[in-house]
């Protein structure tokens, strides 16, 4: 059964991306392993403030997966989803590499830099990095 990588942070392109990745499934036969990443807060900060920085990194992530969940049963896929501390991009791309995912679904917002001002830092990231073909979907207008 093929197996498709959806990365989610919870954002509305993210949202888009999971719609497409299910679809995608639905019409492949494929199952999907969505994938939300906390980032690692790489600060050098003390005691509870990290704490609570990885804590609310990790929180946003849960979030994240709980409104895939939802949507992965209205769609009626069959979905597995995990939680990863890291750089997003970085994650993503290893997790479908490892995973022998045939296919990487990510969304983006279109912000930061040139690169990001056409597809968003992340997903830019993604494309560059996976060695598994990559759709990416745009946030909605």
């Amino acid at each position: 059964m093929a197996t498709i990588v959806v990365g989610t942070d919870g954002s509305k392109g993210s949202e888009a991306a999971l719609s497409e990745g299910f679809d995608l499934a639905k019409r492949l036969g494929a199952k999907v392993l969505v994938v939300a990443v906390a980032a690692h807060v790489s600060d050098v900060l003390g005691g509870s403030v990290y704490k609570d920085k990885v804590s609310e990194h990790l929180n946003r992530a849960s979030a994240a997966l709980e409104v895939a969940k939802t949507m992965a049963e209205e769609a009626g896929v069959e979905a597995e989803f995990e939680v990863f501390e890291g750089d997003a991009a970085e994650e993503i791309a290893m997790i479908a590499e490892s995973r022998d995912a045939d296919l990487v679904v990510v969304g983006t917002r279109g912000h930061g830099g040139i690169a990001g001002s056409l597809l968003g830092s992340v997903s830019a990231d993604v494309v560059r990095r996976s060695k598994r073909p990559v759709v990416v979907v745009h946030e909605p207008s």
